[in-house]
């Protein structure tokens, strides 16, 4: 029997850590040096990759899709990972909740409360419907669903199949982003341009947890301001990264089964009661009704939501939007790839793809319509402090996301018990997403990992204090903003990078099947 890789025989591959590491640390020093030449800068560069090259973003994803549909119907649908007895590592429900945990943490809580309030008081033009009224809270429900549902997480699906197959079927010694280009690099991805791509992946990752962080910790900090009357502010920022870096330092330390798991199922679980509650406290038949709507209006116009760039039209709302979204999704689809693929040992690519793509997307648009609806019938019934943070935005992105969170949950019967439930999942919804990246982070920077390996305890930690460090100081540089400039700007790189990795899995996939039709042929041969 082979010997495992556990947390006491480090095996750190040090160009990709210490280049990593060195490179975020420069960009967050000249960003402190230079605030606001660094962020005219990032946001000339944002209006260049959604506005020209935006049509990269929308092929690419409208595309990927298809070939996942390829890949899961096709002859290859029933590719096991792994041998061909083999069974899942994970139970389902495990297998899900770590999945969905980690790939949107505590955004379904935030974006699921308010995304649908910048649609509905700026419906993109080409609609023609007017803000503010049902129709536009029809397609607002419509978008918020197509920007968190099967488009996203075909981006996961995407970057998951080539690494977990190299990982279980090709038996790869590293869970790296660089094995699963091997395809079409050969050798060269054990080299300079392989630690190139395992580096830039673990730049987009930061970047694209620094902007979840930026999402999540107003939004905690405006709860836990609401429970125990703390002022809301950078002080108390501060206070509640500290302490999820305390939680999520601990979890990953122990290790994806007795760490992430566990946090994953206790998440899970949670969210499944507090969703309920919520539905059931606020308009369930309303929350049911407008999911439908929105659900058919979003299938109904997909194509066209895919593909449109607004070209000609005066607009900037497929830019703003849709195109942000696909490159965020971008920044993160690689970690995600690395994460899911090591948990998915034993499934076929079809229970991956599946899993995935409606697994996440029927999870948000869960949230995202009980989150939603619930605080649009609030508002249409006239509820004073909702409204008026509606009245008080002077533009769809301004309004101010947390204390809409903090009106919707005081607006419901037992809001006392609420609260703190909602604190307790939106932290642990945070150090899940978090522990998971630190896990991943330290996988892409190790050698020789093997599926069933662990990378060393101090590395996952070393990455835990990184990623809250860099995206704590990001954060209150240029705000939400950078953030999001940063995670567009790394998405690009990444893009190509994942495309490089769909064509290994295709060349890997047609050169396995030749040598098995080849042994077979040799085989009737010799009968």
């Amino acid at each position: 029997m082979g010997q495992q890789q556990t947390s006491d025989a480090p095996s750190l591959d040090r160009p990709v850590f210490i280049i990593s590491l060195a490179s975020l640390l420069v960009v967050s020093a000249v960003l402190l040096a230079e605030p606001d030449a660094s962020l005219a800068l990032m946001e000339k560069a944002l209006q260049f990759l959604t506005h020209d090259l935006g049509w990269l973003f929308l092929g690419f994803t409208f595309f990927g899709l298809i070939w996942l549909a390829w890949l899961s119907f096709g002859r290859h649908g029933a590719q096991r990972l792994g041998e061909a007895d083999s069974t899942p590592t994970y139970s389902d429900f495990s297998w899900l909740g770590m999945l969905f945990c980690a790939g949107i943490g505590s955004n379904l809580l935030y974006f699921g409360a308010i995304e649908w309030i910048w649609y509905y008081l700026g419906p993109p033009p080409y609609l023609g419907v007017e803000a503010r009224t049902a129709d536009a809270a029809d397609w607002a429900g419509s978008i918020s669903f197509f920007h968190w549902g099967i488009s996203a997480w075909g981006l996961y699906a995407m970057a998951t199949v080539p690494i977990a197959y190299v990982l279980h079927v090709k038996r790869s010694s590293t869970l790296r982003l660089s094995v699963a280009c091997r395809g079409v690099l050969g050798g060269l991805a054990d080299g300079p341009l392989g630690q190139l791509v395992d580096i830039l992946f673990i730049i987009g990752l930061t970047a694209g947890i620094g902007t979840s962080l930026g999402v999540g910790v107003p939004m905690i900090s405006a709860v836990a301001s609401h429970l125990f009357g703390f002022e809301r502010g950078l002080s108390l920022d501060v206070g509640i990264v500290i302490g999820l870096t305390a939680i999520f330092s601990y979890s990953v330390s122990q290790g994806l089964d007795k760490g992430i798991k566990l946090l994953s199922d206790i998440n899970a679980w949670l969210a499944i009661v507090l969703l309920t509650f919520i539905w059931l406290a606020g308009s369930p038949g309303f929350v049911i009704t407008q999911a439908f709507e929105s659900v058919a209006l979003m299938l109904q116009d997909f194509v066209g939501m895919s593909l449109r760039t607004d070209a000609g039209e005066g607009s900037t709302f497929c830019q703003d939007f849709t195109i942000f979204y696909w490159a965020w999704w971008l920044a993160w689809a690689p970690f995600m790839g690395l994460f899911v693929a090591r948990i998915s040992g034993g499934r076929t690519f079809r229970q991956v793809i599946v899993g995935t793509v409606f697994g996440g997307s029927l999870g948000c648009w869960a949230g995202f319509a009980v989150l939603g609806n619930t605080a649009l019938a609030k508002i249409e019934a006239g509820h004073g402090p909702l409204v008026s943070l509606l009245d008080a935005a002077k533009t769809p992105t301004a309004i101010d996301g947390p204390m809409v969170v903090v009106e919707l949950l005081g607006s419901l019967p037992l809001s006392e018990v609420l609260f703190p439930l909602f604190f307790i999942l939106a932290f642990i919804f945070v150090a899940t997403s978090l522990d998971s990246a630190a896990f991943t982070l330290a996988s892409a920077a190790s050698r020789d990992l093997p599926p069933e390996g662990q990378p060393p305890r101090w590395h996952r930690l070393t990455w835990a204090f990184v990623l809250a460090t860099v995206a704590l100081s990001l954060m209150y540089i240029g705000g939400l903003k950078v953030l999001q400039a940063a995670s567009v700007l790394v998405g690009l790189p990444l893009l190509f990078v994942m495309a490089l990795m769909m064509l290994s899995l295709n060349r890997l996939l047609r050169d396995d099947a030749r040598e098995s039709d080849d042994g077979e042929d040799d085989l009737d041969a010799g009968s």
